[in-house]
């Protein structure tokens, strides 16, 4: 009887050390909660402020950010710990509006200029295609002029973002205007989206 201790206290210290190691990788994985603000590595040694927006335990990168990227706890700080550059994620991120005490910020009109559009090009491609017969300028709050020259009409619903398009090329188009910082910046300008079709336009800034 004596021959089977040894066995039955190997297996029984090997459970142990297993649900040990368990449960500090649900510790670990536990360290940070939704709407905690961290220093994410991004580049070599660079961190950027950021906040966890999703904690997912079972992943072995349990933690997402405002740059919608999935980190172990290992890569994360916690902020102050090191040197930071700023904030990292989208300008309109709702995370980053809350810890900054911002509100999103809503267009009262379009941004003014020159629109350059663009397609999903054919042959089942993921690619986009110029599509220089959409583009458009943006005169003022209520005419635009489009690619041949022509001057008309359009609607902006400042609540909805919607746009409706009243005689040009454009005639009859609906489509949604989004802007997310003010003033614009390259990395986000302003853009309209046609409803049908889902062709984009941008204002290269």
């Amino acid at each position: 009887m004596t021959k089977h201790r040894l066995p039955v206290a190997a297996l029984c210290l090997a459970a142990a050390l297993l649900l040990f190691t368990g449960s500090m990788a649900l510790a670990e994985n536990a360290k940070y909660k939704v709407s905690d603000r961290v220093a994410a590595r991004f580049v070599g040694m660079q961190f950027l402020d950021s906040v966890v927006v999703r904690v997912d335990p079972d992943s072995p990168y349990p933690y997402l950010d405002t740059m919608d990227t999935s980190f172990p706890a290992s890569m994360l700080k916690a902020p102050g710990s090191v040197a930071t550059q700023p904030v990292g994620g989208m300008a309109d991120d709702p995370w980053l509006m809350k810890i900054s005490s911002k509100n999103a910020f809503h267009a009262a009109a379009l941004y003014p200029g020159k629109y350059e559009c663009w397609t999903l090009s054919t042959g089942g491609s993921a690619s986009l295609e110029a599509a220089m017969g959409l583009n458009f300028e943006i005169l003022d709050e209520s005419q635009y002029r489009d690619s041949g020259g022509a001057m008309a009409s359009y609607q902006f619903d400042a609540g909805s973002g919607g746009i409706n398009f009243r005689g040009g090329a454009l005639n009859g188009q609906k489509a949604t205007y989004e802007q997310a910082p003010e003033p614009p910046t390259a990395n986000q300008p302003p853009t309209v989206t046609f409803v049908v079709s889902g062709d984009s336009c941008q204002h290269p800034m």
